[in-house]
Parts: structure tokens; C-alpha cells; sequence
């Protein structure tokens, strides 16, 4: 059968891609993978179309002899977090993440709080079109069960209170992270400003990607509340961007740098795990503290499977997902949240102060639309235009440079290729990315024929 799974999970636009049918499907197969029986966590983002999927999902799982565990709508982070605090044999969670209001996704985890494996898709994928159906007398239950409460306690366990007294704006996106963050930062001594926290599934605030074009507001924000920081989640808040007290946004490296440097400065030689699209800063923090960056491809599962592999210290993307190994085996923007905010708040300096502590770097980020059963033959041609520099093969194409460098790689969540480029200035990053999407316009146009 085709290939279901993408970067993380499956997703795609609600009502045409993803079906209610198609839940139903995955879900059954998932609960045929756990030899249908077991527990399995069920939460959801608040998309139109989510509590939709969640009834299809429910009924899956079910018709497949398993339990579910209704959380009703919770960030992703509380979803890892109720496998092992309800000790579930899997979990699903029903989120299209930082994609527009049209997209829903299904992604599936393992009773680690993982999310699940490569390998663990294709055993699924394999038995998607034979699932086992158990007898009336064998039907799984459903009961609805709460867990916000908990996690919020569990944070509150391992991070003492702030005492600077941090003026912080919160923007969720009017999504999932609404829940959570604004009362856990008050909960921490944090003046809290809640701005897009009334959860709207078709995010009338913003769009749900932290990216620097949706964030224009929360800089304003930040400026006329004369505020010390604003953070921002992505639609199911396992990521997390922040904004200084100038208005001027930090990228999810430098957040997922700064946290490493306040998470891991005690540990020897730590390991730090990230993908092939993060910037170079976070070499720059590794060689500090005397550890060493393992590079990935991209996506999550490939990270987390690493870091149970490497016993890695912490994990991370480009996005500003941190996994905190210790913590959750998932990124989780919530957490990322506050280990920043307890970075500022310990250093007695202002976030662009922090800042400037890290190495400056210059970076651009384009796309390209291309269809999906192009991207193997764009990718083939692509190399062989590059083949005359330095080719780094683990995911996509990254060319290296002395003094930069520059991927491009396709989505496994969207018929684009993404084009990255990373250098010292403004001017050597741009040079780059004009390499990289002049080569690819060249290249997607071939495939084409």
C-alpha cells in the first residue's frame, strides 16, 4: 500500500485528505498492532475538524478491543505525558500542528511517550488494509479522563519559582497551548499577559506557525506593555519562539541554543541531538560546553530515536521544539517555555543580553511548490547539479561551505521543497539561497520533463 506517514505522522487537509474514515482506519490498524488489546491516550488540538476525527479514532480503537482514554483538548507535550502517567500501551493525537486551519493530523506514540518509530509506521502501514475487528464481547471502553491538572503540578515540582518577577506576553494562537501556559507561568511567579489564549480553531488571532510574519502583533505587544519577553506556541504548543524587550524575534535555534546552555552546563561532554536544518549556533554551544552536536534528518521520531540510542542529554529542531530527555521523550514547547523564562530569570540579564552571548549567524528560508511523485527525480537531478561541492546526503541535500551553508530538502508533510542557507552575513546567506532555489527551479523543471 502507499506510504502513509510523513515527517511525523499523517496529515493533510480535513474532509478531503484526512477523512474520518481515514482515522478510523489508522486507528484499527493500531489497535491490530497492539494485538487488540491495551489502553491508549486520545487527545486532540481545537481544529473544526478535530473532535470530528476524535469520535472515528475512538471508534477504531474500540472496534479493535482497545481502551481508550479520552483527554479532550491538550497540548501534545500533556499528551506524551499522560501515557506514562496513565501508563497507556500507545497514544494518538489528533493535531495539524503549525499548518493552517484547513490541515488536521494523526500522529501515533508509543507507551515510552514517544512518538512512534519509522519502523513502528511501517509495521502499521503493513497491516493497514488487514486489520482484526474483535467480537462484540471483546469491545474496548472509552472514559473520559483528566490530566492538565497533573502535568501542570509535575512542572511545578521540578522548577522552582522565579523571582525576578517577569513580565511575559503569551500568545498561543488561539490554540491547544491556551489551556496551559498562561496559568503555569502565573502558577511560577510570572505577570502574565494572555493575548490570542481563547482557543478558536480557525485562529482568527494569527496563523498557527511561530514564524517571524504571524508574530508582528506580539512584538508590538511586548513594546507597548514595556514587557520583559513574549513567547509564542504553534498549534498543539510543542514549539515555542520567543520575542526580546526590543520587539525583535529570537529563531527557534537560538532559543533551543540558550536553553542548552542552561540546561546542560553541569553535564560532562554532553550530547546534544538536532537535525541537519539547525543553525550552527548549536555547535557553537556544544564546543562551549565541552559536548558535541549529533545531526539528523528532520523530523522528530528520527530525533528521539537517537537520543534513546546515543542516551543523548537533549533534542531539538530549527522549529523551537526542545526534548528534554529526562522530562518527555517529545518536544514540548510548554517546557521550552519555561527553561527559557528560568534562563532569564537566573541571569539577571535582558533577553537580548542573552543574546548576544551566542555567536551571530544570517539565515534564509524559502520554498518551492512541487508534487509530491516528483520529489525523488527533483532530489536525483538536483545532487548531480550540486555534485562540484561538499554534499551531505543524510536528509535532502546539504551543500557545506567555509563559510555557510545551505540545505534543501523536501516536506514530508507538504508537496514543497524547503531551501535553507545559513552564513557569518546577510549578503553570503542570500548569495546561498539563490544558489539553492536557481539549482532546484532548475531541477523540479526537469523532473517535470
Amino acid at each position: 500500500m502507499p506510504k502513509l506517514f510523513g515527517t511525523h505522522g499523517v496529515r493533510g487537509i480535513s474532509n478531503v485528505e484526512l477523512t474520518p474514515k481515514l482515522a478510523f482506519e489508522l486507528s484499527i490498524a493500531l489497535a491490530t498492532w497492539l494485538k487488540n488489546r491495551g489502553k491508549v491516550a486520545i487527545g486532540y488540538d481545537n481544529r473544526t475538524s478535530s473532535i470530528m476525527l476524535e469520535h472515528a479514532t475512538i471508534a477504531g480503537l474500540t472496534d479493535g478491543g482497545c481502551d481508550a482514554f479520552r483527554l479532550g483538548m491538550v497540548p501534545t507535550p500533556v499528551l506524551s505525558f499522560a501515557i506514562r502517567h496513565f501508563r497507556c500501551d500507545a497514544g494518538v493525537m489528533i493535531t495539524g500542528s503549525h499548518n493552517p486551519p484547513e490541515y488536521n493530523g494523526i500522529k501515533f506514540w508509543d507507551s515510552g511517550g514517544a512518538s512512534f518509530s519509522r519502523e513502528y509506521e511501517r509495521q502499521v502501514e503493513r497491516i493497514f488494509d488487514k486489520p482484526r475487528r474483535v467480537s462484540w464481547s471483546s469491545i474496548g471502553s472509552c472514559r473520559e479522563v483528566g490530566v492538565i491538572e497533573q502535568y501542570t503540578r509535575a512542572v511545578l515540582a521540578l522548577v522552582p519559582k522565579f523571582k525576578r518577577g517577569l513580565k511575559v506576553v503569551v500568545d498561543c494562537a488561539n490554540a491547544a497551548g491556551s489551556v496551559v501556559t498562561p496559568h503555569l507561568l502565573t502558577e511560577l511567579g510570572c505577570q502574565v499577559i494572555s493575548m490570542n489564549c481563547q482557543p478558536d480553531g480557525t485562529f482568527p488571532g494569527r496563523l498557527p506557525e511561530p514564524k517571524p510574519e504571524n508574530l508582528a502583533e506580539l512584538s508590538r505587544t511586548v513594546l507597548s506593555c514595556k514587557a520583559d519577553v513574549g513567547i509564542a506556541h504553534d498549534g498543539d504548543a510543542d514549539r515555542t519562539l520567543v520575542v526580546d524587550e526590543l520587539g525583535e524575534i529570537l529563531t527557534g535555534d537560538r532559543v533551543f541554543a540558550l536553553v542548552a546552555l542552561h540546561c546542560l552546563r553541569e553535564r560532562k561532554h554532553p550530547k546534544i541531538v538536532t537535525t541537519v536544518a539547525t543553525s550552527s549556533v548549536l555547535d557553537d554551544v556544544a564546543a562551549k560546553l565541552g559536548g558535541k552536536v549529533i545531526r539528523m534528518p528532520v523530523g522528530e521520531p528520527v530525533v528521539v530515536k537517537e537520543i534513546r540510542s546515543r542516551d543523548g542529554d537533549l533534542g531539538g529542531e530549527e522549529n523551537g521544539g526542545v526534548i528534554f530527555p529526562e522530562w518527555l521523550l517529545c518536544r514540548d514547547g510548554i517546557m521550552t517555555a519555561v527553561k527559557f523564562l528560568e534562563c532569564l530569570d537566573r541571569s539577571d540579564m535582558k533577553v537580548s543580553e542573552l543574546d548576544q552571548t551566542l555567536p551571530k549567524y544570517s539565515q534564509v528560508k524559502q520554498k518551492v511548490r512541487c508534487h509530491d511523485k516528483l520529489k525523488s527525480k527533483a532530489l536525483r537531478t538536483l545532487a548531480k547539479r550540486l555534485a562540484r561541492y561538499k554534499l551531505d546526503r543524510t536528509d535532502g541535500l546539504r551543500v557545506i561551505f567555509d563559510d555557510g551553508w545551505l540545505l534543501v530538502r523536501p516536506s514530508g508533510t507538504e508537496p514543497i521543497f524547503r531551501c535553507f542557507a545559513e552564513a557569518r552575513n546577510e549578503k553570503r546567506a542570500k548569495e546561498l539561497a539563490d544558489l539553492g532555489m536557481r539549482e532546484l527551479k532548475a531541477s523540479i523543471k526537469a523532473a517535470k520533463g
